[in-house]
């Protein structure tokens, strides 16, 4: 099924190739063919770089198609195969990754993704698209810090872009620091056009601060900083799990994660499951937030009749 419909791609490939610009998605907005290089254009910039045969593109624009369609294993086949025929491309590591990261599949997940992110970020370590996408996949797995750091240097490479301020802006936010989130996009927008989408977080985070959200700083951390909490309360016990271990495999000190998955594994009823997750917090970064904190509460008074004001 892929390989046929690589030919017909392949075929629209060869011809948009002998015209001026070739659109493709997400990696670069025009080529042309000119000896052994191809000239690139992106956000108006005139870039040289090395030619890539129509195969990999087509196989390329077979993933994105995919991906964009939220069928994530068939996009991973297509990018891998984007891979083959061009394997020097940090653009198809930077897709592997993103899917794997996103990708429900058993073996899938942040931890999954990690070597193709590396892989990427050797091959070209000025490509903005593995930051961006490392971050994206640190935020799912609720690394907050992770993400901020390789948000700003995905915005360092690439300034004017929107998805990667925005990101920056939600992962402050995240953490707790709401007004330096809003300066941050007031920032961008002062030098850079913006969507709606810009003007609704901007909209948002100074509706948060008009109520008195409390500022950044030394606050008792009182918001979750754990998605499983939020599959708890929805009674999805097996998904809080699996979220619970995601976030806590990629920050082994995050405490609001070891607890949602001691909370998980007991409401399971799955003992192995609880006593491995005994042992895996390591010092916490932070203090356990005030959500976490409660589910603590009702988990010791279920397993051992302690009560604790914690």
């Amino acid at each position: 099924m892929i390989r046929s419909r690589l030919a017909s791609i392949v075929t629209a490939a060869r011809r948009a190739l002998l015209a001026p610009t070739f659109a493709v998605s997400l990696a670069c907005v025009s080529c042309a063919a000119s000896g052994s290089g191809v000239t690139r254009m992106a956000d108006g910039v005139r870039y040289e770089g090395r030619f890539v045969n129509p195969e990999a593109y087509a196989a390329y624009l077979l993933g994105v198609e995919h991906e964009a369609r939220g069928a994530l294993k068939e996009a991973l086949e297509a990018y891998l195969e984007a891979h083959a025929e061009d394997p020097d491309s940090p653009e198809i590591w930077a897709r592997i990754a993103a899917v794997r990261c996103f990708s429900s599949e058993p073996k899938a997940g942040p931890a999954a993704a990690r070597a193709a992110f590396e892989r990427g970020l050797k091959i070209d370590p000025g490509y903005y698209g593995n930051y961006f996408e490392r971050a994206r996949c640190a935020e799912r797995a609720a690394n907050f810090s992770g993400a901020l750091a390789d948000a700003t240097a995905a915005v360092a490479r690439r300034p004017q872009d929107e998805p990667a301020n925005l990101l920056v802006a939600r992962v402050l936010q995240a953490l707790g620091r709401s007004p330096e989130a809003r300066i941050w996009l007031e920032a961008y927008r002062s030098y850079h056009s913006t969507t709606v989408a810009t003007e609704r977080a901007l909209e948002s985070l100074r509706s948060r601060e008009s109520r008195g959200a409390a500022p950044s700083g030394d606050v008792e951390p009182a918001s979750a900083r754990s998605a499983a909490f939020g599959e708890l309360r929805s009674g999805r016990t097996e998904r809080a799990r699996k979220q619970a271990e995601i976030e806590l495999e990629a920050d082994p000190s995050n405490a609001d994660a070891w607890i949602a998955t001691l909370v998980a594994c007991d409401a399971l009823r799955d003992d192995q499951c609880f006593e491995t997750a005994v042992g895996r917090l390591q010092t916490p970064s932070v203090s356990p937030s005030s959500t976490a904190l409660g589910y603590l509460r009702e988990l010791l008074a279920r397993r051992a009749g302690v009560r604790l004001g914690l």
